[in-house]
């Protein structure tokens, strides 16, 4: 499946080169798509500062900084994109680095997780469980729920927050 998907991501870019370089020409798409590769690391470098700052922020007012963290996987995931050359691999990477898209892209992706994150109690604690996967279908099995006030992730081995050991 993830072979499909890089197979079906390199014909998409060699499309769109094909498509730009006819209307531009090869030497300039040449340039162009080189010049953003390298220009990729900086914006990368500039977005990911202003993240680094906002989460110390939160850190210092003693809040767990989960909205930062988030920003930082997806900034990184956009750099990846950025740095290798490719017209729609750029764009979507530049288009990650803009706040109100990258927000947008987590509140989905974290609407999408909450689907498939159960609850249930254990001994009085609600606990979340976002390895279960489970699906209406599923005998006993319900659609995920968002976590609520209070509530705490705790390890299936009855860590709270993890095992210390591991």
């Amino acid at each position: 499946m993830i072979l499909l998907g890089a197979v079906l991501a390199l014909a998409v870019e060699i499309a769109a080169f094909v498509v730009v370089a006819d209307r531009i020409g090869v030497l300039l798409a040449l340039v162009i798509l080189f010049g953003v590769s390298a220009l990729g690391p900086f914006v990368v470098k500039r977005v990911g500062v202003g993240v680094l700052a906002h989460t110390r922020e939160r850190l210092e007012r003693g809040e767990l900084p989960t909205r930062e963290l988030l920003d930082g996987i997806v900034v990184l995931a956009a750099g990846a994109l950025i740095t290798v050359p490719g017209f729609v691999g750029d764009a979507v990477g530049l288009a990650l680095m803009v706040g109100p898209v990258r927000h947008a892209v987590i509140r989905l992706g974290g609407h999408r997780l909450a689907r498939h994150v159960r609850r249930f109690p254990a001994g009085g604690i609600p606990v979340i469980d976002a390895r279960s996967w489970t699906s209406k279908d599923e005998p006993g099995g319900e659609p995920g729920l968002p976590m609520l006030p209070g509530e705490k992730t705790v390890d299936p081995r009855g860590w709270p927050g993890g095992n210390p050991s591991s």
